[in-house]
C-alpha cells in the first residue's frame, strides 16, 4: 500500500494510509512567500536573507536542544550521528551566510562551543570505558590505601566416586532368557507384509497404518542405524506394495477420514525418522539422493491414496485433475524394482487423472483457479456446508437490519434535534432583534456618560467663572444620563439573560445533534456477500477432513521436489510475501458484531494449507459515510469481504524434517523452477576431492533438454582429467550420462572395454546414478485395444530393454564375463562393491544377472575363507597387527559378498548364506588402527544392515516355509517345534560346537508383537540367540567373545571407544575382559549398582557401566570416569574448567589417588593433565563437605581438594607414573586454581570467554604438596595456619588455550609468553593523550589517574581540557588486548614502557558483528562491535596483531586479511564524529585501509566477509566505502579463472573456486553521487578521504562525478588575489647553485678498482682478462672482462645473434660503470664549508 506523501505531492485518492505531514520544503516556501508579500520586510530588507538567517538560527537552536540530551552515558553512535548531522547543517548555513557577506562570528562561536561539547561528551565516555579496563596497580605502584587487586583463588574440589563392584549374576534359564532378550537388541517387526497370512493379511490398510505408527514409535526408542533403517524400510514396504498392487485395489484403499488422518500422522513420523537418519553418521554410507527420492516417492504414493479416497467419498473430485505432474518422478533415484514399479504406478495414476480439459485440484500452479471452481461447486451441492452458509446469511442479514434500525433511530433523533435547534435559533434571533435598539441606546448613553465624566474630571479644580458655570450646567446633565442609562440597563438585563440561556441550550443541542449525525459503528461481515465468493470461504473454513488432508498432501508432495537446502535463487522464486489477511482469523473474529450475536457460532479450521487474502480489512471508521444523513441505503456502513479472495498459502509441514531445508516462511511449492536446478538437486554429489567431475553427473532427463554439445564436453575438458584415470577411462566416464537414451549402451561398452576403475568412489557414484535414476517417462498405449485410455507407463530409456539382444541381456552377459575374470583376481574385488549391487539390482528383471550376482558373492566369500587361513597362521605366531589387518580384509570381503544379495529373488541357500555372512560381519567388527579402513568397514556394515532390513520380509518368508518356526513369548519354553537349519548354520559359523538341530522360537512381546530375534535351547543345555537384522549371536545371553549391544551403545563406551569392539572373555563375576592387550593394556567392562556419587553413569535402571584399563607390564589400573551426557562430570569434576571436562577422558587410579586426563580416544595415552586428590583435607582450611543424600545409607562423602597440574608439551608422551616420580618438580610449581574474584581475569575476559581461561598459581603463591609424596603434601599444607580456604595469590599464570596465549603475573606485570619482551598494558582500552601536533617523536602518555575523575557532567570550563587531552580509537570495541614492551634495565620487577609508538594490539580473528546495545558498568554502550568466535571448547582460534600509530593512535596492519578485519572493525564502530588522534571517522579509516588492500589474486572467503561487513556497517556513513568494496572485489577476481583451472586440473585437490560476479547496487552509486554533489559554500568539494579517484569512479559507476561536484574556489570567485609586486628583490641564490653543489659532492667520491681486485674477480668468475681498450674501458680506464657467451657464428640463427648482441651490450654497460669505494679525506671539511656558506 503506497503511503501519501503530503503537501503538493498528495494527489489523487487516498489508499487508506495515514497522510504524512506537509513537507519541509513547502513550509520554507510558504515562509518566503509571507515575507515577500505580506509587507513585513522594509525596503532595505531582503526576504530571502531574513529567511536564511532564521533557518540558520533555527538549526542552531535545535542543536542546542539536542545537546541538552548529550551526556557520556548517551553519547552513543546514533546520538553522535544526530548531533554531528545537525552541526553540519548549521555550519553549512552559516558558511552560506558568510559568503553572502553576513557577520557570523557569534554564530561561529556558538558552533565551536557545540562542537566542543560533543567532543567533551565523547571523550568522557571513552575515559569512563577506559577506566573500566585498567589492570590492578603493581605492589610498587600502590599508594596509601590502595592494594593490589590480584583476586582471591582456591583449588577446585570434588567428590571422587567410590569403587564399584560387579553386580551379582542371576542364574537359571529365566535369567539367561532375560539377559539374552536385553543383550540381543532385537527390533519389532510388523505383520503387514505381502507374505503374511491370516488376519494380518486380510486386515485393511487403516489397520496396517496403525501398526506402522506403533512400530515407528517403538523404534524411535532404539538407537543405532539398524532401528532407523528398519523403521524407514517397514513403512516403504507397505506403501510401495500398495502402489504396486494398484490404487484401486481393495488392500491399497483408504476407507475413512480416520484412515486419512492416520496416513498423515504416519508420513510425519516417517519423515522425522528419515531426517534423523540423514543427520547421523550412518547416512554417509548411502546415496543421499536415493534416501530423498524414496521419501518423495512415499509421499506421492500417499497422495494417490488420498486422491482415491477423496474420489470415493466426494464424487465431484472425479471432475478435476490431480495437482501433481506425472512426468516429475523422472528425477527419482531408486535402487530396487519395487520402488521403480511403485513410481510407474504413481505416474500411471496421475496420467489417468490428468486431462487438458479439466482444472487441477489443490494446485498453486494455476493460481488456485481450479480449487476455487471446485469450492464453489462443492459447497453448492453439499448440504452441510450449504446449511452453514444459509445460517450465516441469515445472521448477516439480521446484522444489516439491526444496523439499519440504528441508522433510522439516529436519523429520527437527528431530525428532532435539528427542529429543536431551529426553534432555539429562531427565539435567539427574536431576542437579538429586541436587544439591538436597546443595546444601541445603551451604547450611546455610555458614550455620553463617558464624555461628561471626562469633562467633569477636567473641571474638578476650576476657579474661573466660566468654567464654574459650565460645571454647574454639566452636573445635572450627567445625572440625567446616568438615570437614563440605569433605566435602559434594566430593560437589557432580562433580555440578555434569556438570550444566554437559549444559546447555552442551543450549544447542548448542537452537541447532541453532532453525535446523532455521526454514523453508527460499521458492520464487518464474516463472509462475502457474493455467493460464489462465500462458497469459497465456507469451503476453506469447513472443508471435510479428507479434502483437508488431500490439500495438505498435495502441497507437501510438490514441496519434496524443491532443492534442499534451498538456495537464494530458489528462495526468491518460491517466496510469497504479499499475504495480508488470514481468512480463518477474520471469520472467527467477526461472526459476532455489536448489533447481533448468532445463536450458533461456527469455528473455522485450517490444516497445513492456510487460506489467506492479499487485501486487507479496512478500518471501521473508513467504512460507509461519515454521517447518517448521507446514508441512503441499508448496505451503507456494512462491509463484506468480497475483495478478500482466499489464496492457498504453505508454510511447510511444520515438522522437524523441514527445519533445516532453508525454505522461506511462506512459499509456493508449485512455483516455476528451472528444470536444471531440480535435476541437479536430484543428482548425487561426488566426494569433495572429485568435485571437478561433478558436471558429468548431471542429466536433464529428456533428449530435448540435453545440450547438443554434451557429448563433446569430455573431449574438450581433457585438461581436467584426474591422475587416477586413464584417457580412455576419462572419456568413458564423461560420456556415460551424456545422452539419456545412450547411457545403457555406454555402460555396456565400459564393462566390455574395462577402462574404468570400478571400485573408485567417483565411478561407483556415477554408475549408480546412471542405473538408478528413472529418467524420462512415457505412456504407451496397449496395442491390443483401440482405446487410447488403456496403456502403461514405462521408462523411455528402458523401453524394450528386456528384449533379446537388447541392453539388459548385454549387461547380464558382460557382468557374468567380468565375474569370471575377477574370480581369480582378489586384489580387484573392490569392484564388487559396485558390480555386485548392480547385478543384484538387475536380477529382478533378468535371471542371468542373478547368476552374476551369486558369482560375485561366491568369489568374495571364497577370498574371505582364504584370508581366514592366513589369519589363523598370524594368530598362531602372535602377530596381532597382521591378524587385525587380515581380519579387517576378511570382514570387508564378507560385507561385499552380502551386498550382492541386496535385490533379486531369494531361495533357501541365499538366505542361509546371507545369515552366515551377517553373523560373520557382525562378529568380525574389531578395533583397527587404520582409521580410513575402519571408516570404510563401518560404512560397509551400514550397507549390510540396509540389505538385511530391506530383505527382511523375504528372509522371514523363507525361514517360515516349512521351518516350523513359531512366534512365542520369550519367557515361554519351546514346544517341540521343528528347527530351522538356516539359522542353526548361521550360529554355527561363530559357535562351532552348536548342536546340529535347534528348536527356534521367535521373540514376541506380551501383546503378541513379533521381533526380529530368535531363541533356541540346545540339547547341550545352552540357550542360543540370533538377531537376523544385525547378526548378533548370544550364548546363554552373552555374545561369544564380543561385547554385548547394551555396552556398545552406552554413552560412556561410545565417548572413548566409538564403534570399536573387542575379543573378550566373560568371567564368573560378570566382567568382560579383552583377550589380547591393545597398545599394552587390557580392558574390562562390567555393570555395577549405581551409587550416590555416580548419577551420570546410571542407565536409568539402577546400573552404571564401569570400564577399567589395566597395564600389561606394570599392572596399574585406571577407571574411566563418566562425564555425563551434559559433560558436567558430576560431583567429582564439576569445578574443573570447561575444556578439561569436554576435551579429555578422565582415568582414575585409586592407589596413587590420581586422575589422568588424556585425549578422548582410548588409544591415545598422552597425558595432558594430572589431578591429585585426597592428599590433604585442607587448602588453608577445611574444605566444604559435599551434600549427602538423606535417602542413602552410605556415610556422608566430603569433597576433597583437587591439585591439577598441566603437563608440559615435551612430557605428554611420558607415562603418568613417570610424571609423578621423575618429573614431579616440573609439575608441582603451577597447580590450577579457580578464581572467586580477580580483576586480571575480568579484563582478560573481554578478549576470551572466562570459561576457557585457565589460571595456574606459581610455587611462590601456593605451598603446593609434592607430586610424589602425599605425606609431605599434608605436612606442608598443615603448616600453613590460614583460617580460610581463599588464598591471595600475587604470582599467577593465565592461559588462553584456544588462542595459544599465556600471560605470567610477575612483579605486578602480566608478561606475554607468546610475545617475548611484551606485557599487558595497564590501560586495556585505547584511550590516551593526544601528542602535540608539532612534536617530533612519539611521546604520549596514557590517560592515567588524571582521567579517572572526569566521568561527571560536562562543564564548559573543564570540558575543553578533557577533549583536547584525550584521544581514543575504535570506541565501543573492547575485544582486544593491549601489549607494550617491557622497560629494559629493570632489575627488580619488569616495568612497562611509556608511549604508544611500540604498542601492540591483539584482536581475535573472525567475523565482525555489530552487537547493538549492551551494558557494562552502568554505562549503556550502543553501536558496539565484537568479533564472533566459536563457542565450543575444541576451537582453535587465531589472533591478528596490530601496531598502534606512534602519533595518531589508530591501528595499523601488515597483511591484507588483518587489515580488512580492521577496516570492518572501524566501520562497525564508526560514527560521524572523527577520532581526535587521526581526525578521521571510522568510515574514513575503513576507506583508507581498504585502499591499502589491493591484491592480484582472488580474495579468500574471510576477506570477502570482512569487506561485506564493512560495507554493511558504514556504507550509509561513507557511500564511497560500498563502491570501493565492489571495486576491490572486482579487481581481485580478474584472475579468478586461472585459479579455477589450477584447482580443476591434475590431481583432484578438492578446492573449487567460484567467483561470484560483483554487481554494484544502483542505490549505492546514487547515494555517492548525491554526497559528491554537496559542495560547501565557497566551492569546497567533498572531503578527499570520502572521494574516489576519477578512474575508480569510471570503472565502478561508468562515469566520474568529480566534474559535477567541482566549482570555482571561493578565493577566486571573490577576487581575493592580486599580482605579485615587481619591486620584490631578486632571489640571492644563484640559479646554478644546486648544480655546483652536486658537482662538488661528486668530486669527493672516487672509484678505486685495482688490478688485483679485478684479477681476483676474473679468476673467481672463470673469465679471461683482456688488455685495456679505449673503447672497452670503464670510466676509470680499467679493462672490463670479456663477454663470456660467444655465439657460434657459423651455426647461429639471426634471432640468436640479436639476443647475444643485446646481452653483450648489457654486459659492457654494466662493467663500464665504476663503483664508488672511497671518499676524499677532505669530504667533512668541504661539506661543513658548504653548510656554513648556505645563502
Amino acid at each position: 500500500m503506497t503511503m501519501p506523501r503530503g503537501g503538493f505531492t498528495d494527489v489523487g485518492l487516498h489508499t487508506g494510509g495515514t497522510p504524512r505531514a506537509t513537507s519541509w520544503d513547502l513550509v520554507q516556501q510558504t515562509l518566503l512567500a509571507v515575507l515577500q508579500q505580506s509587507g513585513v520586510c522594509s525596503a532595505d530588507q531582503q526576504p530571502d536573507a531574513i529567511l536564511a538567517l532564521a533557518l540558520a538560527h533555527l538549526d542552531l537552536w535545535l542543536l542546542s536542544q539536542q545537546l541538552q540530551l548529550l551526556r557520556p552515558e548517551t553519547a552513543t553512535a546514533d546520538m553522535l550521528n544526530v548531533c554531528m548531522s545537525m552541526l553540519d547543517s548549521a555550519a553549512r548555513k552559516a558558511a552560506a551566510l558568510a559568503m553572502d557577506g553576513h557577520n557570523v562570528s557569534s554564530f561561529e562561536a556558538q558552533l565551536q562551543i557545540a562542537a566542543q561539547r560533543i567532543q567533551v561528551a565523547t571523550a568522557e565516555r571513552a575515559v569512563q570505558e577506559g577506566n573500566q579496563y585498567m589492570l590492578p596497580a603493581s605492589s610498587s605502584d600502590q599508594g596509601p590505601g590502595r592494594s593490589g587487586m590480584s583476586g582471591t583463588w582456591r583449588l577446585p574440589s570434588g567428590v571422587v566416586p567410590a569403587a564399584a563392584v560387579p553386580e551379582a549374576l542371576a542364574t537359571g534359564r529365566h535369567a539367561a532368557v532375560a539377559n539374552a532378550t536385553a543383550a540381543l537388541g532385537a527390533l519389532p517387526v510388523t505383520t503387514t507384509g505381502s507374505t503374511d497370512t491370516g488376519a494380518a493379511a486380510t486386515a485393511g490398510l487403516g489397520h496396517k497404518l496403525q501398526q506402522l505408527q506403533g512400530l515407528l514409535q517403538a523404534l524411535n526408542q532404539h538407537s543405532g542405524d539398524v532401528a532407523a533403517q528398519h523403521a524407514i524400510s517397514s513403512v516403504e514396504e507397505v506403501m510401495f506394495g500398495c502402489a504396486v498392487a494398484g490404487f484401486d485395489n481393495a488392500s491399497s484403499r483408504l476407507q475413512s477420514a480416520a484412515d486419512a488422518e492416520a496416513l498423515m500422522q504416519l508420513i510425519a513420523l516417517y519423515r522425522n525418522m528419515v531426517s534423523m537418519y540423514r543427520q547421523s553418521t550412518a547416512a554417509a554410507a548411502t546415496m543421499k539422493i536415493e534416501v530423498r527420492s524414496r521419501e518423495a516417492l512415499l509421499t506421492w504414493v500417499a497422495y494417490c491414496m488420498m486422491f482415491e479416497l477423496a474420489k470415493s467419498q466426494e464424487p465431484l473430485v472425479r471432475s478435476y485433475n490431480v495437482a501433481l505432474s506425472w512426468r516429475d518422478p523422472q528425477y527419482f533415484v531408486l535402487c530396487d524394482k519395487t520402488a521403480v514399479e511403485a513410481t510407474l504406478s504413481v505416474s500411471s495414476y496421475l496420467y489417468e487423472h490428468s486431462s487438458p480439459s479439466r482444472h487441477q485440484l489443490f494446485s498453486m500452479s494455476d493460481s488456485g483457479k481450479g480449487t476455487a471452481a471446485f469450492a464453489v461447486q462443492f459447497v453448492a451441492q453439499d448440504s452441510r456446508l450449504s446449511g452453514i452458509l444459509r445460517q450465516h446469511q441469515l445472521d448477516m442479514d439480521l446484522s444489516v437490519e439491526k444496523h439499519d434500525a440504528e441508522v433510522q433511530r439516529k436519523k429520527q433523533l437527528f431530525a428532532q434535534l435539528t427542529a429543536e435547534a431551529s426553534e432555539l435559533t429562531s427565539q435567539i434571533s427574536t431576542l437579538r432583534g429586541q436587544l439591538r435598539p436597546l443595546e444601541a441606546e445603551q451604547a450611546d448613553l455610555n458614550r455620553q456618560a463617558s464624555s461628561l465624566s471626562r469633562r467633569l474630571w477636567e473641571l474638578r479644580f476650576a476657579v474661573n467663572a466660566d468654567k464654574l458655570v459650565e460645571k454647574e450646567l454639566l452636573e445635572p446633565q450627567y445625572a440625567l444620563v446616568q438615570s437614563q442609562k440605569s433605566a435602559v440597563d434594566k430593560k437589557v438585563s432580562p433580555l440578555q439573560s434569556r438570550k444566554n440561556t437559549l444559546e447555552s441550550k442551543l450549544a447542548d443541542v448542537n452537541r447532541q445533534l453532532q453525535a446523532a449525525r455521526e454514523a453508527p459503528a460499521s458492520v464487518i461481515q464474516p463472509l462475502p456477500k457474493n455467493t460464489q465468493n462465500a462458497h469459497q470461504w465456507v469451503f476453506w473454513l469447513h472443508k471435510p477432513t479428507v479434502l483437508s488432508s488431500l490439500a495438505d498432501i498435495s502441497l507437501l508432495a510438490q514441496q519434496l521436489l524443491l532443492p534442499t537446502p534451498c538456495s537464494s535463487d530458489v528462495q526468491s522464486a518460491i517466496q510469497v510475501t504479499d499475504m495480508v489477511t488470514s481468512i480463518v482469523q477474520h471469520y472467527n473474529t467477526h461472526q459476532v458484531s455489536r448489533y447481533h450475536r448468532p445463536v450458533q457460532l461456527f469455528t473455522g479450521s485450517q490444516g497445513l494449507v492456510k487460506p489467506f487474502a492479499r487485501a486487507g480489512v479496512p478500518g471501521p471508521s473508513t467504512i460507509g459515510p461519515r454521517y447518517v444523513d448521507q446514508i441512503t441505503s441499508k448496505e451503507q456502513g456494512v462491509w463484506y469481504p468480497d475483495d478478500l479472495l482466499p489464496v492457498m498459502t504453505w508454510n511447510g509441514a511444520c515438522t522437524a524434517a523441514d527445519n533445516s531445508n532453508g525454505f522461506p516462511p511462506t512459499f509456493n511449492p508449485f512455483a516455476a523452477i528451472d528444470t536444471t536446478i531440480t535435476a541437479d538437486s536430484f543428482t548425487e554429489r561426488l566426494p569433495a576431492q572429485h568435485a571437478s567431475l561433478q558436471w558429468t553427473m548431471l542429466q536433464l532427463g529428456s533428449r530435448a533438454a540435453t545440450p547438443l554439445d554434451r557429448g563433446n564436453l569430455g573431449i574438450a575438458r581433457q585438461d581436467q582429467k584426474p591422475c587416477w584415470m586413464s584417457k580412455p577411462g576419462y572419456l568413458a566416464f564423461t560420456s556415460m550420462r551424456a545422452y539419456p537414451l545412450m547411457q545403457l549402451r555406454q555402460l555396456c561398452i565400459a564393462l566390455r572395454e574395462q577402462h574404468l576403475p570400478w571400485g573408485h568412489p567417483a565411478v561407483v557414484a556415477l554408475v549408480k546414478q546412471t542405473v538408478y535414476q528413472l529418467g524420462d517417462l512415457i505412456w504407451t498405449n496397449d496395442s491390443s485395444t483401440s482405446s487410447s485410455s488403456t496403456g502403461s507407463m514405462q521408462l523411455l530409456w528402458r523401453r524394450h530393454w528386456e528384449a533379446e539382444g537388447q541392453e539388459l541381456h548385454a549387461l547380464s552377459y558382460e557382468l557374468q564375463l567380468l565375474a569370471e575374470k575377477l574370480a581369480d583376481a582378489p586384489r580387484e574385488h573392490d569392484a564388487v562393491l559396485l558390480l555386485g549391487q548392480l547385478a543384484a539390482y538387475l536380477a529382478d528383471w533378468h535371471s542371468g544377472c542373478k547368476e552374476a550376482a551369486r558369482q560375485f558373492a561366491a568369489m568374495t566369500s571364497k577370498a574371505a575363507e582364504q584370508l581366514g587361513k592366513q589369519l589363523q597362521q598370524a594368530r598362531a605366531h602372535n602377530q596381532d597387527g597382521i591378524a587385525r589387518q587380515l581380519q579387517a580384509k576378511q570382514s570387508k570381503a564378507r560385507a561385499l559378498s552380502l551386498l550382492c544379495y541386496g535385490a533379486g529373488p531369494l531361495d533357501a541357500s541365499d538366505v542361509a548364506h546371507m545369515l552366515q555372512l551377517m553373523v560373520l560381519v557382525k562378529h568380525g567388527d574389531l578395533l583397527l588402527a587404520d582409521t580410513a579402513l575402519a571408516d570404510e568397514l563401518q560404512q560397509l556394515r551400514v550397507q549390510c544392515h540396509w540389505v538385511m532390513v530391506k530383505r527382511l520380509p523375504a528372509v522371514l518368508a523363507v525361514l517360515q516355509q516349512g521351518s516350523g518356526i513359531s512366534r512365542r513369548h520369550a519367557v515361554e519354553g519351546p514346544a517341540g517345534l521343528a528347527g530351522s537349519p538356516l539359522m542353526t548354520a548361521a550360529v554355527a559359523a561363530v559357535l562351532q560346537w552348536t548342536p546340529p538341530e535347534l528348536q527356534w522360537v521367535q521373540l514376541t512381546t506380551a501383546a503378541g508383537h513379533a521381533w526380529a530375534g530368535f531363541h533356541a535351547e540346545g540339547s547341550d543345555g545352552h540357550l542360543y540367540s540370533l538377531n537376523i537384522l544385525d547378526g548378533t549371536v548370544l550364548l546363554d545371553g552373552v555374545p561369544p567373545s564380543r561385547l554385548p549391544s547394551d555396552i556398545l551403545q552406552h554413552p560412556v563406551y561410545h565417548c572413548c571407544f566409538g564403534s570399536s569392539n573387542f575379543d573378550v572373555g566373560f568371567t564368573a563375576t560378570g566382567m568382560y575382559k579383552t583377550l589380547r592387550a591393545i597398545d599394552g593394556c587390557y580392558y574390562s567392562f562390567y555393570w555395577a549398582a549405581a551409587s550416590s556419587t555416580s548419577q551420570h553413569g546410571s542407565t536409568g535402571s539402577g546400573r552404571e557401566l564401569v570400564i577399567l584399563e589395566t597395564e600389561r607390564d606394570t599392572g596399574e589400573q585406571l577407571q574411566l570416569l563418566d562425564v555425563g551426557v551434559d559433560g558436567a562430570c558430576g560431583a567429582w569434576g564439576r569445578e574443573l574448567p570447561l575444556r578439561l571436562r569436554q576435551l579429555h577422558s578422565h582415568w582414575l587410579n585409586r592407589q596413587h589417588k590420581v586422575i589422568v586426563l588424556r585425549p578422548k580416544h582410548f588409544q591415545q595415552h598422552s597425558v595432558s593433565f594430572l589431578i591429585r586428590y585426597g592428599v590433604s583435607d585442607r587448602i588453608g582450611g577445611q574444605s566444604p563437605p559435599a551434600a549427602a543424600s538423606s535417602a542413602s545409607a552410605e556415610p556422608p562423602v566430603q569433597a576433597t581438594a583437587l591439585w591439577c597440574w598441566r603437563v608440559p608439551h615435551h612430557l605428554t608422551s611420558e607415562h603418568w607414573l613417570s610424571l609423578l616420580s621423575n618429573y614431579a618438580h616440573q609439575l608441582q610449581t603451577q597447580p590450577m586454581v579457580l578464581a572467586d574474584s580477580s580483576e586480571h581475569l575480568r579484563i582478560l575476559g573481554k578478549f576470551e570467554d572466562a570459561a576457557y581461561i585457565h589460571v595456574y598459581a606459581s610455587d611462590k603463591a601456593l605451598s603446593a604438596p609434592s607430586a610424589g609424596s602425599a605425606e609431605a603434601q599434608g605436612a606442608h599444607v598443615a603448616a600453613r595456619s590460614v583460617s580460610t580456604n581463599l588464598v591471595t595469590v600475587p604470582e599467577l599464570l593465565f592461559e588462553l588455550p584456544r588462542f595459544g596465549l599465556e600471560f605470567e603475573l610477575r612483579g605486578g606485570c602480566l608478561l606475554s609468553k607468546a610475545h617475548s619482551g611484551y606485557c599487558l598494558s595497564k590501560y586495556q582500552q585505547l584511550v590516551g593523550q593526544v601528542p602535540p601536533r608539532d612534536s617530533a617523536g612519539p611521546v604520549c602518555a596514557p590517560a592515567g589517574a588524571e582521567m579517572e575523575g572526569n566521568s561527571g557532567s560536562t562543564s564548559s570550563s573543564g570540558g575543553s581540557s578533557i577533549s583536547s587531552a584525550v584521544h581514543y580509537t575504535l570506541p565501543g570495541f573492547r575485544q582486544y588486548l593491549v601489549l607494550e614492551p617491557v622497560q629494559e634495565g629493570s632489575s627488580d620487577a619488569p616495568r612497562p614502557a611509556d608511549g604508544y609508538g611500540s604498542k601492540m594490539v591483539l584482536v581475535p580473528a573472525g567475523q565482525v558483528v555489530q552487537t547493538g546495545s549492551s551494558s557494562s558498568g552502568g554505562i549503556p554502550w550502543a553501536g558496539t562491535a565484537s568479533v564472533a568466535a566459536p563457542k565450543h571448547a575444541s576451537a582453535t582460534l587465531l589472533v591478528h596483531k596490530y601496531a598502534v600509530h606512534p602519533r595518531f593512535g589508530h591501528l595499523r596492519a601488515s597483511d591484507v586479511l588483518p587489515r580488512l578485519q580492521l577496516a570492518a572493525l572501524y566501520a562497525a564502530t564508526s560514527s560521524l564524529m572523527p577520532e581526535p588522534g587521526s581526525m578521521m571517522t571510522g568510515a574514513q579509516t575503513a576507506v583508507q585501509l581498504i585502499r591499502q588492500s589491493w591484491v592480484n589474486r582472488p580474495l579468500s572467503p574471510e576477506e570477502v566477509q570482512h569487506l561485506e561487513t564493512a560495507a554493511a556497517c558504514a556504507g550509509h556513513l561513507a557511500p564511497a566505502l560500498r563502491l570501493l568494496v565492489v571495486e576491490l572485489q572486482g579487481s581481485a577476481s580478474q584472475l579468478q579463472h586461472l585459479y579455477d583451472l589450477a584447482g580443476a586440473g591434475g590431481e583432484d585437490s578438492g578446492t573449487t573456486s567460484s567467483s561470484k560476479s560483483v554487481v554494484i547496487k544502483p542505490e549505492a552509486a546514487v547515494e555517492y553521487r548525491l554526497q559528491a554533489m554537496k559542495v560547501l559554500p565557497g566551492g569546497w568539494p567533498l572531503h578527499r578521504k570520502l572521494r574516489l579517484s576519477s578512474d575508480v569512479e569510471v570503472q565502478v559507476m561508468g562515469a566520474s562525478s568529480t566534474a559535477a561536484a567541482s566549482s570555482m574556489p571561493a578565493w577566486k570567485r571573490l577576487g581575493q588575489f592580486h599580482a605579485i609586486d615587481a619591486s620584490v628583490p631578486r632571489c640571492p641564490v644563484s640559479p646554478a647553485y644546486v648544480e655546483e653543489c652536486e658537482a662538488r659532492l661528486r668530486n669527493l667520491v672516487t672509484a678505486t678498482h685495482t688490478r688485483s681486485a679485478l684479477k681476483r674477480s676474473h679468476s673467481w668468475l672463470g673469465l679471461k682478462r683482456r688488455q685495456p681498450d679505449n673503447s672497452k674501458c670503464g670510466s676509470g680506464g680499467i679493462s672490463m672482462p670479456e663477454y663470456p657467451l660467444t655465439p657460434n657464428k657459423s651455426s647461429s640463427t639471426p634471432l640468436e645473434s640479436m639476443m647475444h648482441a643485446e646481452l653483450q651490450q648489457s654486459w659492457e654497460a654494466h662493467h663500464s660503470t665504476s663503483t664508488p669505494t672511497a671518499i676524499a679525506p677532505i669530504a667533512a671539511t668541504v661539506i661543513s664549508s658548504m653548510q656554513v656558506g648556505l645563502p
